[in-house]
């Protein structure tokens, strides 16, 4: 009887592995750290973990069981391996750059060193402090690992019922651990005193080892929501004790508490709405006592399943925010347009990308701004239909880099789950007009870059929000709240005050969320 060996997968300057026959090559390099993004979970449907083979031979899974060759490229999540091979990766993983300063910066050993952070579906954030003076030291961030288990919340709930939460949990917090070292090593600490958790609730899940299945279908059951206090050593992370801030509801999760009580919403004396634009959009709105004279005030949760476009999954050519991404896009009026904007693909655009590398695809805010430029050249109708003339090839942004017909029907989805969330909102509220929101808080990933007159344009905010003197872009708040967890003794408690006049609403039970997400698929006038 022949017995079928494991094959060995050498990645280019990088590690090794071994492989089962039956074992995908995405399973493989996950299982020993090799980190790549599968945005749609592994199922083969968005060709962004993409490989080359230099040397063996690869066959991929599906109809006709196709073989690959060297020189050729495949996805990791289908190709198995037929022999020993050795392969480079070509995922935008490979142009992950970490802000840490490279020099050592030598501080006294007695500091007392705090570090805050907020665990994205997408990026993992730390921030370190002094927890003397408060003064903010360094801010990194990295790509988060369990990316390889899928873009989205649910990929990673799917693939925890499929009994892989240890794999998840010491992902996460190897990752953790290695950037609280890094933070260590850089600045001579002694150690780290405190850390502040904030996350949403799958995440906080995962990084605590607890298996979110529940949260995967109803009633969405969590296994904890209130805020929890460990030992460095129970986690096994270079640090004395752990803070995990408390959330809401299974979609309302810390990192909107932690925001919340960062902007003080529940002692406004006038309404406000805040917005977390991502994956999981999620939306809270503050009916203060003074406009609801019957009550203490409310504050009215909900979210909104947007879908991971926003982070760059499902769009052909999008990417996270790394440098190469295409993160502004407006209008060129001049008379040398092309030449002026650097941009002979498209010399209607004016482009720019972060760190001012060659573009090498697009993320969620040039996404949008790209979705306001062609409404505004009429290159999509209302029904979010391409213009003839780019039927075929798609709406041309920059050299190789074009939105597709699928990729504005992508757009379409989060855009009206986002506007129909806060429609929805603004009517539980009781208000007539959404102009009644008063203040408008914009959070997230997208918080840094997005333009919010090209949101308006594009549908993904309500057109009452155009010119609106009140709205605040307002970056990572769910950081910026888990740093403050860590200066201010008082900060918790408002956490816990928060949570406990908190209401949630479930917009999947309700039928005016169905009309309304069927209205705003469409492009209408804003």
């Amino acid at each position: 009887m022949s017995i079928r060996r494991n094959f060995l997968i050498t990645v280019l300057n990088g590690k090794k592995s071994e492989a089962d026959p039956n074992e995908t090559i995405l399973s493989a390099l996950t299982r020993v750290g090799i980190i790549i993004s599968a945005p749609c979970g592994g199922r083969g449907i968005c060709g962004k973990c993409r490989i080359l083979l230099h040397k063996g031979s690869i066959q991929l899974a599906g109809k006709g069981q196709q073989k690959i060759e060297p020189g050729n490229i495949f996805p990791a999540c289908r190709g198995t391996a037929l022999s020993d091979i050795t392969i480079e990766i070509l995922s935008e993983d490979t142009a992950l750059v970490n802000s840490l300063k490279e020099k050592k910066i030598k501080i006294k050993k007695d500091l007392r060193a705090g570090v805050g952070i907020d665990i994205g579906t997408t990026s993992i954030q730390l921030e370190l402090v002094d927890l003397e003076t408060g003064e903010s030291l360094e801010t990194i961030a990295d790509l988060n690992n369990q990316r390889s288990f899928g873009a989205d919340v649910m990929s990673r709930i799917n693939a925890a019922r499929n009994g892989r939460t240890k794999e998840l949990h010491a992902v996460i917090n190897q990752q953790i651990g290695a950037m609280l070292q890094q933070c260590i090593d850089t600045w001579n600490l002694a150690g780290i005193e405190h850390c502040a958790v904030s996350a949403n609730t799958t995440m906080l899940h995962l990084f605590c080892g607890d298996d979110p299945s529940g949260l995967g279908e109803v009633p969405f059951t969590p296994v904890f929501l209130e805020e929890r206090h460990f030992t460095g050593k129970e986690l096994n992370l270079p640090a004395e004790k752990f803070t995990v801030l408390p959330g809401i509801s299974a979609f309302v999760g810390a990192d909107i508490v932690s925001g919340l009580a960062f902007l003080d919403m529940v002692h406004h004396k006038e309404n406000a709405l805040f917005v977390d634009i991502g994956t999981n959009g999620e939306i809270a709105l503050w009916k203060a006592k003074e406009q609801d004279p019957q009550s203490r005030g409310r504050l009215l949760c909900t979210s909104t399943a947007a879908g991971p476009c926003f982070e760059g999954a499902e769009i052909s050519c999008g990417m996270s925010a790394l440098p190469g991404a295409i993160n502004r896009i407006g209008i060129h009026t001049g008379i040398h347009a092309g030449i002026m904007a650097g941009n002979n693909e498209n010399p209607d655009l004016v482009i720019s990308t972060l760190d001012n590398s060659p573009p090498r695809g697009i993320c969620g805010s040039g996404l949008i701004d790209a979705i306001a430029a062609m409404k505004k050249l009429d290159a999509i109708d209302e029904t979010g239909a391409l213009a003839e003339r780019y039927s075929e090839s798609g709406f041309p942004i920059a050299e190789r880099i074009a939105i597709s017909q699928k990729d504005i029907r992508q757009f379409q989805l989060a855009k009206s789950a986002i506007l129909s969330g806060i429609t929805i909102l603004c009517k539980r509220a009781g208000f007539e007009n959404i102009s009644e929101c008063g203040t408008v808080y914009i959070a997230g990933g997208l918080g840094f870059f997005i333009n919010l007159e090209n949101a308006v344009t594009a549908g993904l905010l309500p057109r009452e929000f155009a010119g609106q003197n009140n709205a605040a872009v307002c970056g990572n708040t769910s950081l910026k709240g888990a740093v403050r967890c860590l200066l201010d003794p008082s900060f918790l408690p408002y956490c816990r005050k928060i949570v406990a006049c908190s209401d949630t609403e479930n917009l999947a039970s309700t039928t005016d969320f169905t009309e309304a997400f069927a209205e705003n698929m469409y492009f209408n006038e804003q």
